[in-house]
């Protein structure tokens, strides 16, 4: 859009509801964007939304002038195409071998409409494809690697490539005929925009008429707040940069991924409810939510070294070095059993399943082929998790634990985030919509109640970003959320072109 198109006010567009990751039509007319398990467009004049196809977990899209839209439609797997008008996607993109992990994400048209930018993440090391940057193009053909050091969105205008390093946002010359950058990087922002830690986007956009708009960290109205049952916020925890919160098991310490020094790495942090005191644990970088054993003595985590990933326990006074559970293809720890079993994502297949870890033995089970977000109930016979297969695109599912028995549905209108009350008579999630549902559960019956809102939330990420919140064992909530007077702030910067002259 133009700058002379750019209104101070906010249009809410109607049928858009859970909408993510949403991308411009050519003529700025439409919007695309994810929703529901499915890809839609909607017209910015008014009208209903429209369903193009399945898109079970969308992670980004692009739109050129001819009327097609290239796209992902999952958090592993290649990139489609599918025609702005709807109808059957076919693969434009392809992953090296069946069953690969690896995922191809965030497509970004470069002018010419055919050829687009894209990353590859989460590349085995027998991959064909590293993970990194490439060019691949609607006439099919050898994609063009770019980089390999650059991860997460990137786009392209005004003659450079944009993309986020270290929180800067950077604009570096590209040249359309080579495929190849043609000089130094300049930063446009210093440390302001953030990359999701598991997907790596990044919240930017730069048109060719010098108008560029992102998502700032540092004018961020994210926070630790504490809610009571009804949504009353009752405290925020004054310290900035935390997300992905755990509770100890009595609930007066809480883990976090924190950002020292806003630049979108993540480190361990304990936090000490009652003396507001941090700690931090170890300089491994983390993705992810920390959890913490049962005893409250450890706390396990997800990091990655050299391409491998790896889940690593730590004790929790900071006492000898990490420990290392598992290691191989991503994978995210979620929660221990009071017996000392492990419910983990693995996404080694593609999409993520759940597999289970023992302590004891140090074997590994798969417990769920189409799962994710496990959590053991506090006996440790249940699992509650996120998983495909009911009403919406994901839903939550209980299951006994080691088994026998069939999983139940306790959601029926999508949901993710699942969490035990501590009197594991309770099973809490986040909607689509960032509703805050609760639902009744009798552990010995194995019987769900009917799902009840709590409140509505305006937690930061409530599909499939793991653990957002927590439950106290007093019954309180501790939820990464916006501040109720304020929306995610964006930043809008005109002119930046002129920040490249001279360099």
């Amino acid at each position: 859009m133009g700058a002379s198109a750019i209104r101070p006010e906010a249009q809410q567009l109607n049928g858009t509801e859970g909408a993510v990751f949403p991308f411009w039509s050519p003529d700025s007319r439409r919007v695309g964007f994810f929703a529901q398990g499915k890809l839609k467009t909607v017209d910015v004049g008014g009208g209903a939304a429209e369903v193009l196809c399945e898109a079970p977990i969308g992670r980004g899209g692009t739109w050129n002038r001819d009327g097609t839209i290239v796209f992902a439609p999952s958090i592993a797997g290649p990139l489609y195409r599918v025609s702005a008008g709807g109808g059957a996607p076919t693969p434009v993109s392809r992953t090296a071998r069946p069953g690969s992990g690896q995922g191809h994400r965030w497509p970004s048209f470069l002018p010419d409409g055919k050829r687009f930018l894209y990353f590859v993440d989460w590349s085995a090391p027998d991959d064909k494809q590293a993970n990194g940057i490439y060019v691949g193009s609607l006439d099919s053909g050898e994609p063009k690697p770019i980089s390999s050091e650059l991860s997460g969105t990137v786009a392209y205008a005004s003659g450079n490539l944009l993309y986020v390093r270290n929180g800067s946002l950077m604009a570096q010359p590209f040249s359309l005929d080579r495929l190849e950058t043609i000089g130094p990087p300049v930063a446009i922002t210093q440390q302001e925009v953030e990359k999701d830690p598991n997907f790596l986007q990044s919240g930017f956009s730069a048109s060719e008429n010098g108008v560029m708009i992102f998502q700032s960290v540092v004018d961020s109205s994210a926070r630790l707040v504490w809610f009571d049952s009804s949504g009353k916020e009752l405290q925020q925890i004054p310290e900035v940069g935390y997300s992905f919160p755990d509770l100890s098991p009595d609930g007066r310490v809480l883990a976090v991924a924190s950002d020292d020094e806003h630049n979108g790495r993540h480190y361990l942090r304990v936090y000490d409810l009652e003396r507001s005191v941090s700690t931090r644990l170890g300089d491994e970088l983390i993705q992810e939510t920390p959890i913490w054993s049962r005893d409250g003595k450890r706390i396990t985590y997800p990091t990655v070294k050299d391409g491998t990933y790896y889940v690593e326990e730590i004790g929790t006074d900071g006492s000898g070095p990490p420990k290392v559970l598992l290691k191989g293809a991503r994978m995210a720890p979620n929660d221990w059993s009071p017996d000392g079993h492990l419910v983990f994502m693995d996404f080694a297949k593609g999409r993520p399943h759940l597999a289970v870890y023992s302590a004891s033995d140090h074997q590994v089970t798969e417990f769920s082929a189409a799962g994710a977000e496990g959590q053991f109930s506090p006996d440790g016979k249940w699992i509650a998790y996120t998983g495909t297969g009911g009403h919406s695109a994901r839903d939550i599912f209980v299951q006994p634990f080691p088994g026998p028995g069939g999983r139940i549905q306790i959601s029926n209108a999508g949901g993710a985030q699942p969490r035990w009350g501590r009197d594991g008579r309770h099973i809490f999630f986040i909607e689509p919509d960032r509703k805050l549902i609760a639902v009744s559960f009798d552990p010995q019956t194995g019987s769900a109640g009917a799902p009840q809102e709590l409140f509505q939330t305006r937690i930061v990420a409530p599909v499939f970003l793991t653990f957002q919140y927590d439950v106290s064992p007093d019954g309180r909530f501790l939820i990464n959320s916006f501040a109720s007077n304020s929306p995610s702030p964006l930043t809008l910067l005109t002119g930046w072109t002129a920040l490249l002259k001279g360099r």
